[in-house]
């Protein structure tokens, strides 16, 4: 692929791109509600979901080093140690609900990134969370996958390039945490 295709794939993704308007509010009032957000995915996604968490535990603050009432993030793909212990002893698709089982209470917010919307992992901890009275919100790509019909808020590119439902999910974490920072 030539970087004129790539670029215009990017732009074609980004005026294709469609999220919940509710995800904002949620995000929003999270420090008043003392919600706790979580954030996972895998591979590439991981690394996104990590970035999400720096951006909304510093970057979503107006003055951050002052800020009693911070966006209070964890990243569940960033604990290799636990991750590695839940996948030995029991399996990969639990990495994510095992650590909600340990961490998370009712009306927490749970961000889940994955480009394929497939992960069982991923998936598992969805419907753990719904089961559990957590704020879900599924962000994918391609054409949905499963976490489209279960996370009660949602955000989608239709691309069908990783690379490119990446690089949109990386600026809408981008945008969020901006939004957040000017609309305290």
């Amino acid at each position: 692929m030539e970087w004129d295709d790539y670029k215009r794939k990017i732009k074609d993704a980004l005026d294709a791109f469609t999220f919940d308007g509710q995800i904002l509010d949620v995000l929003r009032n999270a420090p008043a509600n003392r919600q706790k957000i979580f954030v996972a995915g895998n591979g590439g996604s991981a690394a996104i979901a990590l970035h999400y968490v720096c951006d909304f535990s510093k970057g979503a603050s107006k003055d951050w080093s002052n800020d009693a009432s911070r966006y209070q993030a964890i990243c569940l793909s960033s604990n290799i140690g636990y991750m590695t212990a839940i996948s030995n002893d029991s399996s990969y698709d639990e990495v994510f609900k095992q650590q909600l089982i340990n961490l998370a209470a009712p009306n927490d917010i749970l961000i889940l990134i994955s480009s394929s919307g497939n992960s069982p992992n991923i998936i598992k901890a969805a419907e753990w969370a719904n089961s559990n009275g957590l704020i879900t919100i599924g962000i994918s790509g391609f054409e949905g996958g499963k976490l489209r019909g279960i996370c009660r808020h949602y955000a989608h590119v239709p691309a069908g390039y990783y690379e490119v439902c990446e690089d949109i999910h990386s600026v809408f974490g981008h945008f969020l945490s901006t939004y957040l920072r000017e609309s305290k």
